[in-house]
This record gives structure tokens, sequence and C-alpha cells, in this order.
């Protein structure tokens, strides 16, 4: 479980949070902040809704919510509504281990995200969501920041986007002569799903079937090898004891960038 430091802004609010990550798994909203006695929860930092649909006449006085859910009379089929919070900024901070090449010591580091969520703009292509068969639109969403902050140094990722493994992969090569992070985003035996993945989250994490992740270096050998398996649902950001760099085979994504020259120290394997 982490707490992790944020700034929060829209119409009504410009305050400090803290953004409870309990690290749980994926399909379980593992993010939430509470604002003016309202829940928030969420997959990604990106990503809010209100916890308790019981609350949105009172949630919709004090923030801005995309409705979506409800009926759909094309497929006849009825959903829970949904309430996402648009209209907001949002600066957060989530800790993260980072390994210093020079001397094999971890260090501490942090990413910074930085984003804003606009009116959208029509005359764009756009994904459509519906509300009782009605077309509702999600908020532009803007990214002033994607950085890494290790003893004073910042590495800002080139790709504002809020897709993690994009902007990871940028400041892991950015970086590979002197660090390299250490979580699930570079360990050898957590993978993105050759189906998609979100922009945070969901890691397949195959510790349990390690010497069958050693095999997998193609899309191919993926489903030969894994893709009956089990798994855990892991953050990129997310780190346990059973951490190895990912240096021996590249799995279904590749090496990740800056880590693949790296020899596994003695007793990297331990957190």
């Amino acid at each position: 479980m982490q707490y992790w430091k944020a700034h929060y802004k829209d119409a009504y609010h410009d305050t400090e949070i803290d953004i409870l990550n309990t690290e749980a798994d994926y399909s379980t909203d593992p993010l939430s902040f509470t604002l003016d006695g309202i829940v928030f929860q969420g997959t990604s930092p990106a990503d809010f809704h209100l916890a308790d649909a019981a609350q949105c006449e009172e949630a919709c006085r004090k923030f801005s919510l995309l409705k979506w859910g409800g009926y759909h009379t094309k497929y006849q089929i009825t959903s829970p509504y949904t309430y996402d919070l648009q209209r907001y900024a949002l600066e957060v901070e989530i800790p993260v281990s980072v390994f210093r090449k020079s001397d094999q010591c971890i260090v501490a580091g942090r990413i910074r995200l930085a984003f804003q969520y606009r009116e959208p703009d029509m005359s764009k292509s756009r994904t459509v969501a519906l509300c009782d068969d009605e077309k509702v639109y999600r908020d532009d969403v803007v990214v002033s920041e994607f950085s890494l902050f290790i003893e004073g140094i910042c590495y800002r990722s080139g790709k504002r986007t809020l897709w993690f493994e994009e902007a990871l992969k940028d400041i892991s090569r950015q970086m590979q002569d002197r660090y390299y992070l250490k979580s699930c985003f570079t360990c050898q035996y957590a993978d993105y799903s050759p189906y998609g993945s979100d922009d945070y989250g969901l890691m397949l994490c195959y510790v349990r079937h390690k010497e069958d992740c050693l095999k997998v270096n193609s899309k191919d050998d993926y489903f030969a090898f894994l893709e009956e398996k089990d798994f855990d649902g892991r953050q990129e950001t997310y780190l346990c004891s059973q951490y190895s760099p990912r240096n021996r085979a590249g799995g279904y994504r590749g090496y990740v960038e800056g880590t693949m020259d790296c020899p596994a120290p003695e007793g990297e394997g331990m957190a």
C-alpha cells in the first residue's frame, strides 16, 4: 500500500490530496482519494470515477462528472451508471525504486505526472460513450509532464502521454548508462497482454512460471508458453521480493530499453 502526494485543481478546488494505492489487482480499482467527503476511485492516475453512485447528486454540485451507461436498445442490455471525473487538473508523484549502476545501490526515485482534462474539441474524432442511448463525450486530456526524478536529476519523457509503457521506455533510454527502474516494468517475469493494455497497468505477472518466462521472446512464444498460465495483475511501478532484471529473455514486448545491457548484479533478485 502506498500514498501518492498530488495536487488537484478544478473550478471549485485547488488543494493537496493523498491518493491511496492499495496495489491490489487491477480489477479492484486500486487507486482512490476523498475530497469534500466524496470518494473517487479508479485503475490509473487519470481514470477516476465516483465510488458510490448514491452520492451523484451531491457530487454533481462540487465536481464535473460525465454520466454514462444505462440501457442500450440495440443490444437490449442495461448496465449500471458510471460517473467519470472530468474538467480537472492533477499533478501526482509516484514513489519508485531505482537501481544505480555505479555502485549497485537502490535509491529512491519519483515519477511526476501532470495533466489536465479540458472541454472536448468536437472538430476532432473521438471515442463516443452512451448514456441511455444518447451519445456523450469525454474531455480531452493534455499532458504537460511525465518525468522521473533521481538524486536531483530529472529525466523528462519526450512523449507527453498518459501511457506509462511509452513514457518509461523513453526515460529508460535516457538514463541507461546510470540507472534503471526497479519495478514490474523492468522485471523478467512481467509483461503486457498481447491483446492490449491500458495507460497504467494491467501488467501480467508470471512469477509462478519463471522457467516458462525465460522461453518467451516473441508473441508466438507467449501464446505457446504463457497464454494458459495463471497470473497476477500488477502496476508498472509495483515491486515485490521476487523481482529479477529483464536481461535474459525479451518476453512478448521485447527487452526494456536501458536494461538489456545490464547483467543481473549479485543478490539482485531480492527487493
